[in-house]
């Protein structure tokens, strides 16, 4: 069955990497091999557009400080959302992260007030997790359910109440993906309903241990590697505190490399200073994409810190499909990445002591044990996370929500 399929993206298609944005061009590109037509929505910048990476853009987005993060929104126009729904006539529409203002509340808008040859089914794809909602964030939420409502002429009974924004979103999904079973236990939670788990997908072709390395990264010193969003959520501060442990212990031969931006950036780079370990670590920004995946085969280790907010840490089965050793907190969103062999090196979140004594403990290993935990981690995410895999579990799904003779 040839489906129209409908990606659509709360956050703009920028240059900087984003584990949504990955995901919707890494499934994009599967479903397309396997002859689905598949159209990819954002908002943001034309030059996306310009670039080829998304197929339309509806409105434009925002940003907005919250919880140990940035919130990334954007403002769209219903009557815009319609002339794409007709020009591309979906017959599954994926809504990923739906809550987020306000993209996909626009297209479920568009989607009930046109006469469509046929309704698409709607999907709401869930990402993201946290332990729990801040003040800012709980109220962000609150105005979602009860306070953005408009009047609107019934015939029967004259001025009502719309439904709401986010019981307009929540009503009309006729399925929810969750990327873990971290995520559905969060989502199925505060909105309660059935959740297909389908994990990230992993180009394992790309990520592929034997290929070239980064010269940014190789050295005299052994690398431990960090890449992401440079937020409180992530936990880098512990990882510099845990390296300045291992430097006092006489651990001398490793260097961390820091990769990404964000808005603690500088603070972070202060905390180098203060730390004295300027020599020991370094920033090397945002990389593109092809220079990611060489410094994840480069370094001899990737730690994933993170105190919160993970759905499914992609870096760690990304650095694994690499053949990298991983050390990550003990969260989750990162439990169901890590995979057996590692485990048991998993390091108590918040806590530098644990995170510097779990880097040791696998920077210790022999060699031979090294050699066999890259070589099952590669296998592992080749079953299990590999871009054919997932991509037949989607398609499944969406077909069984179809309608026969769609």
């Amino acid at each position: 069955m040839k489906m129209r399929i409908m990606l659509v993206s709360p956050y703009t298609f920028a240059e900087e990497p984003g584990g949504v944005k990955d995901f919707i061009l890494g499934l994009e590109s599967s479903l397309a091999k396997k002859g689905h037509i598949v159209t990819v929505i954002a908002p943001g910048s034309k030059k996306a557009e310009k670039q080829g990476l998304v197929d339309f853009t509806l409105g434009r987005s925002f940003r907005l400080s919250t919880d140990q993060t940035e919130l990334t929104g954007s403002f769209s126009r219903k009557k815009t959302a319609g002339e794409i729904l007709e020009k591309v006539a979906p017959d599954v529409v994926i809504i990923h992260e739906p809550f987020v203002p306000t993209i996909g509340h626009t297209i479920i808008s568009a989607i009930l007030r046109k006469d469509l040859r046929i309704r698409p089914v709607i999907i709401g794809q869930f990402h993201a997790r946290r332990e729990g909602f801040g003040f800012r964030l709980k109220a962000i939420e609150f105005i979602g359910k009860h306070i953005i409502r408009r009047p609107k002429l019934n015939r029967k009974t004259g001025f009502v109440l719309s439904s709401g924004y986010i019981s307009t979103i929540n009503r009309n999904l006729d399925a929810r993906i969750a990327v873990s079973k971290a995520s559905k236990r969060f989502w199925q939670k505060r909105y309660p309903g059935e959740y297909k788990v389908i994990y990230n997908g992993i180009d394992t072709d790309e990520l592929a241990p034997m290929a070239p390395t980064s010269p940014r990264l190789r050295g005299a010193r052994k690398i431990i590697f960090f890449a992401g969003r440079h937020d409180a959520r992530k936990g880098i501060g512990d990882l510099i505190n845990a390296f300045s442990l291992l430097i006092k212990s006489g651990i001398l031969g490793v260097k961390l490399k820091i990769a990404g931006e964000g808005e603690m950036t500088e603070n972070l780079k202060a905390m180098v200073e203060k730390l004295s370990l300027r020599d020991f670590i370094e920033f090397v920004g945002v990389m593109p994409r092809a220079e990611l995946v060489k410094a994840y085969r480069t370094a001899d280790l990737l730690v994933a810190p993170s105190i919160d907010g993970e759905g499914f840490n992609r870096t760690i089965a990304e650095a694994r499909s690499c053949g990298t050793l991983v050390v990550c907190t003990n969260i989750n969103g990162q439990k169901e990445a890590i995979g057996r062999e590692l485990s048991g090196f998993m390091a108590r979140p918040d806590d530098s002591t644990s995170l510097a004594k779990q880097i040791k403990a696998v920077m210790d290993l022999p060699e031979s044990k090294k050699q066999e935990i890259r070589r099952l981690g590669r296998e592992d995410v080749v079953a299990r996370f590999d871009w054919e895999i997932i991509a037949k579990q989607h398609i499944a799904f969406y077909e069984s929500l179809l309608p026969r003779g769609v």
